[in-house]
């Protein structure tokens, strides 16, 4: 009654031979998303959301951990450029080189735009503004040499007696 004592039939070994082919296809370009650029990640998640909809052989639970793991590594793919943009961004302190710097925060921003579009985590959101309204505040000017801010300091310096004179 209702089961009870039923053995479950034999899977198909054909269904389950293309069921692990599916699985594999999908496995691999998964693996092909790791540590790429955010282009060719952004390339890749199309054609496994497209290989998605048109396999009729995986079970919804395994679309959709596939899914949800390619929408992952598409924007940590982001997050890595946006970082690498930043970095780039604060090095880049010549008051000669402000065009460039200003490219590169509009680049991170960018990729910041995607990693909002695709759920990124809200800790690495804050962080990204925060690093960039620094950057954005400091200016981008570095002196070497005295400046009107921080003149040469031109007094004697005083000497230490803290050891005392006996």
């Amino acid at each position: 009654m209702f089961g009870i004592g039923k053995q479950k039939p034999e899977p198909d070994p054909k269904k389950q031979e293309e069921l692990d082919r599916q699985k594999n296809i999908a496995r691999q370009m998964l693996l092909e998303m790791h540590d790429v650029g955010p282009e060719e990640a952004a390339r890749v998640s199309e054609r496994i959301k497209t290989f998605l909809q048109s396999d009729k052989v995986l079970p919804m639970n395994i679309r959709q951990k596939v899914s949800v793991r390619s929408r992952e590594l598409e924007c940590e793919a982001n997050m890595r450029a946006a970082d690498k943009c930043l970095r780039q961004a604060m090095d880049i302190m010549d008051a000669a080189q402000m065009r460039e710097r200003g490219q590169k925060i509009a680049d991170a921003r960018r990729y910041f735009a995607k990693v909002c579009s695709l759920g990124g985590d809200a800790e690495w959101k804050k962080a990204f503004q925060r690093v960039c309204e620094n950057i954005m505040m400091s200016g981008g000017v570095r002196f070497d040499a005295p400046s009107r801010a921080k003149p040469l300091d031109l007094a004697p310096k005083a000497p230490n007696r803290a050891k005392g004179e006996a």
